[in-house]
């Protein structure tokens, strides 16, 4: 297999303590028919260039990732039944397009697979995406100059 089903779960949730709610509540058996299909996919689209399906122990990095995405958006759709994505910026729809792209350009050879299995896994990435302060005194008219404090109804000595 290229993924696992907490792989999956991962991508599915924020929190794998906190599943209900999400697709990563689904059943094992759930997960793993999506998994199965992802990697149907890709061996589809990597027959081409590579001889598939890779062996366990030499799956490179990005086919990993790429089937992961692929299960989590399949799973998701299971999951959503007949409901649409409720935004086209929904991450599991986002990470799907994001790896179909990838395996196009992987079976076009524009991306070549590296001889890296190293397992990476998922580990999800927080950052702040504000440089700087996100707020300061300014910004609601407060402030020390020196001598005084400001307030939005003036200053105080």
């Amino acid at each position: 297999m290229y993924a696992s089903v907490n792989d999956v779960r991962a991508v599915l949730t924020r929190d794998l303590g906190s599943k209900e709610g999400t697709a990563a509540s689904l059943q094992d058996e759930v997960i793993l028919a999506q998994i199965v299909q992802a990697q149907n996919q890709v061996d589809a689209a990597l027959r081409s260039q590579y001889t598939v399906p890779f062996p366990d122990e030499s799956v490179p990095g990005l086919v990993k990732d790429v089937t992961r995405d692929i299960a989590a958006y399949l799973s998701a759709l299971v999951y959503q039944q007949n409901r649409d994505f409720r935004t086209s910026r929904d991450p599991i729809l986002l990470r799907y397009e994001h790896a179909k792209q990838i395996l196009k350009e992987i079976a076009n050879g524009t991306l070549t697979l590296d001889d890296s299995t190293g397992d990476r896994g998922f580990a999800p990435v927080l950052a702040n995406q504000y440089a700087g302060s996100m707020f300061g005194m300014d910004d609601f008219h407060l402030g020390y100059n020196g001598s005084a404090w400001r307030n939005p109804y003036g200053w105080f000595e």
